[in-house]
């Protein structure tokens, strides 16, 4: 294993390292001999563990695997009063979240920024994941690309922020009120209709249904996450933020989810929290049942150290909400 290069700032590492061919050859694997050169990696530099770690570049050279990856240094956590706490919960909320908020008030670590980006990811994800359920993104994403074709094909010279508010009326009208397009006639229609309101003829009308075909094609031709990504293209256009603003709205709840996962792991560190045998066997049983899944695809999927980790986590979780009196 060679460094190849490492910068570690605050508690946020970066390094290019090489898993040489005999490294390769030992370990039997990529994945293997990179997990291994990244433990080598933490040894010479006096690195006690790494969390978030996460593999970005992966590439064959003559000497072997070449490889980039970032991580975190699990940072110092002090903690204040965490059981026992008075906490105003407002009558239409759940006692969770702001008690952990209370419990943190207190808690002081210096946290990598590494943490913070890696929950500002997941925010993202899930916001994504909300967008790409809601018809009304695909359906705007379709009538913008038909417009813009069309706008081209026709020599309309209509400006690309006209052709956005086109996109939106239209798509509202073809789709209705729940955005769900009725037919490819009414998207051909109202994309005409928005490019000629005061009416046209049959040749042209044939090409928005052309450019619809094509905008068809072009679908099919995309792969899910591909999709996914215009239309929440579309939904950041429409909400007029860009994807470093949404990041940086997002940034204080994200800062507040990192203290509260790390308020969690040193209680059950300090508390000495434990999982009996027969808890993890009814949490996997509960699991498996909610799926509709074999015990052993379970674990295959979520791996069981993983699994115990969560558990744990979760009765820390319990004990510091349980033990507080809300008003």
């Amino acid at each position: 294993m060679k460094i190849l290069s490492c910068e570690i700032r605050g508690g946020d590492v970066a390094a290019t390292v090489l898993a040489g061919r005999e490294e390769l050859e030992r370990f039997g694997g990529e994945r293997e001999a990179v997990e291994a050169c990244i433990r080598a990696f933490c040894e010479e530099k006096g690195i006690k563990t790494l969390a978030l770690t996460r593999v970005t570049r992966m590439d064959e050279t003559a000497r072997g695997l070449e490889f980039d990856f970032d991580a975190a240094i699990p940072p110092k956590v002090e903690l204040g009063q965490y059981l026992g706490l008075e906490v105003y919960v407002p009558s239409d909320e759940k006692p969770d979240l702001p008690v952990l908020l209370a419990a943190t008030e207190e808690l002081q670590a210096e946290i990598p920024e590494t943490y913070v980006s890696r929950k500002i990811d997941g925010l993202m994800r899930q916001r994504m994941e909300d967008v790409v359920k809601r018809p009304v993104f695909s359906a705007l994403t379709d009538m913008y690309a038909v417009l813009r074709a069309a706008n081209e094909a026709l020599a309309c010279e209509r400006s690309d922020d006209e052709l956005w508010a086109m996109a939106l009326s239209a798509a509202d009208e073809a789709n209705g009120s729940r955005f769900r397009a009725r037919s490819a006639e009414d998207i051909v229609s109202a994309a005409a209709a928005a490019l000629f309101p005061e009416g046209t003829e049959e040749r042209k009308v044939e090409v928005v249904a052309d450019c619809l075909e094509r905008r068809a094609e072009e679908k099919r031709a995309k792969n899910i996450e591909e999709l996914a990504a215009e239309s929440f293209g579309s939904y950041l256009r429409m909400i007029g933020k860009s994807e470093q603003e949404l990041r940086a709205e997002f940034r204080p709840q994200a800062l507040d989810l990192v203290r509260i996962d790390l308020l969690i792991d040193e209680v059950a560190k300090r508390e000495g929290l434990e999982l009996t045998d027969r808890e993890f066997k009814a949490a996997l049983d509960a699991i498996a049942d909610m799926y509709d899944m074999d015990q052993r695809e379970v674990l295959d999927m979520v791996g069981e150290a993983t699994l115990r980790a969560q558990l744990i986590r979760d009765k820390a979780r319990a004990m510091i909400v349980d033990s507080a009196s809300t008003i």
